[in-house]
């Protein structure tokens, strides 16, 4: 048994979702997990200042990722220069396009620069192996993390669900693990009510019923969303045409590269003005994003056939008071909501910390008050640990 101490150090996400980031290091080695951006308006919104991480001599030796969402990566590019990045591969390659598609308004590509992991490959740096893990969230490939050394155990789960289609994979990983000292996990929903019992299955379900019902449906949905829009494109019916921008079109390429059979997208096409008279005869089902550009569809199908014509909201509700969506719901006279959310409910993971039963447990990306932490039902013997934003805890 090594007589070593691993140290643990949160330097945001204690008391807030976004912007996320904690640090692991031992005597030896230094390794962070996330590089996040605050939620707009949310927590604590000063940029990241770590020694040897973004200013002063390079004093870290890598940086994992759990996915590509901003709350995750956002401030990734404050990185010193000579630090590694890790990813998952296809998680990556997602980022890329996403930037590669912005360049226009600004955005700086760094994506090309980070290192591609693939789930079950560990990678060792000094006294410390880090072995990604499939995971289950509304980013696709998203990882979490087994960090091991001076035999102690780490798991640091990311975003993730059971309710998505790789649910009972995720149950049996946890089922899995073997002892752990410390687990660090989301708890995005802890303070949300979470009633429901729907999954990514009633989703797709549900986007089948709707393209019985209407001739015309589109969308409504974050384009990196790709489990979302897959079952989307695989509810359209034969017979009708499944219809996308040009963007949309190169991230499920992407995605579709090393997915199972089962969750690729089928039938789904960029818009093409030419065949408009067909998509009017024929009906469609079209993947659209909140502004401008997709507008102009909305309005005139809305407006030529109201009675055929059908709006699905899947996102968050809350993102409905943002401008841009707002402006884009006025205009749709028949929506229906049909969504779950990328985050673990309160109940299930109140499952998965009684499946692991850690020595230790440390909840982050969350708002929710210690008051809520502590009526978490945990496994006797489990220590809550809850430190501050930049204390750092030993096991």
């Amino acid at each position: 048994m090594s007589d070593k101490q691993i140290k643990v150090t949160p330097y945001r996400g204690m008391s807030q979702i976004g912007g996320v980031c904690t640090e692991i290091a031992t005597d030896e080695a230094r390794i962070l997990f996330d590089f996040g951006a605050p939620l707009e308006d949310e927590g604590n919104q000063k940029p990241l200042s770590i020694e040897g991480v973004t200013k002063g001599e390079v004093g870290c030796d890598a940086v994992f990722l759990t996915h590509y969402h901003g709350d995750h990566v956002g401030e990734v590019p404050a990185i010193l220069a000579g630090i590694p990045v890790y990813m998952q591969k296809t998680a990556k390659r997602i980022l890329q396009a996403q930037q590669e598609h912005k360049v226009s308004v600004g955005q700086v590509v760094w994506a090309q620069d980070i290192q591609a992991l693939t789930e079950g490959e560990a990678i060792e740096i000094k006294d410390i192996k880090i072995t990604p893990l499939a995971s289950d969230h509304s980013a696709i490939d998203s990882l979490m993390y087994l960090v091991e050394g001076h035999d102690k155990r780490i798991l640091i789960t990311g975003d993730y669900r059971l309710h998505g289609f790789n649910g009972e994979k995720l149950k049996e990983t946890f089922r899995s693990l073997g002892h752990i000292d410390l687990m660090i996990t989301e708890g995005t929903n802890i303070d949300r009510e979470s009633p429901f019992c729907h999954d990514e299955q009633w989703v797709e379900g549900e986007f089948k019923r709707i393209l019985k019902e209407n001739k015309y449906v589109f969308l409504l949905a974050s384009s990196s969303n790709i489990d979302r829009i897959a079952s989307f494109s695989r509810a359209i019916p034969c017979g009708k045409h499944g219809l996308c921008d040009g963007f949309q079109k190169r991230l499920m390429k992407i995605a579709d590269i090393d997915r199972d059979e089962a969750f690729k997208s089928r039938r789904i096409w960029p818009y093409d003005p030419d065949k408009k008279e067909d998509y009017e005869k024929r009906g469609f089902g079209m993947v659209v994003r909140a502004g401008d550009f997709f507008l102009p569809y909305v309005e005139e199908f809305f407006g030529k056939y109201p009675n055929d014509t059908c709006l699905i909201y899947s996102m968050w509700r809350g993102y409905r008071e943002l401008p841009t969506v707002a402006k884009f719901l006025q205009c749709c006279n028949k929506i229906e909501s049909i969504h779950v959310s990328g985050h673990i409910t309160k109940e299930d993971l109140e499952y998965v910390i009684n499946v692991v039963a850690p020595d230790t447990l440390i909840i982050h990306h969350t708002s929710a008050e210690e008051k809520e932490l502590k009526k978490l039902v945990i496994p006797q013997g489990t220590v809550l640990s809850d430190p501050k934003d930049g204390e750092t805890v030993f096991i």
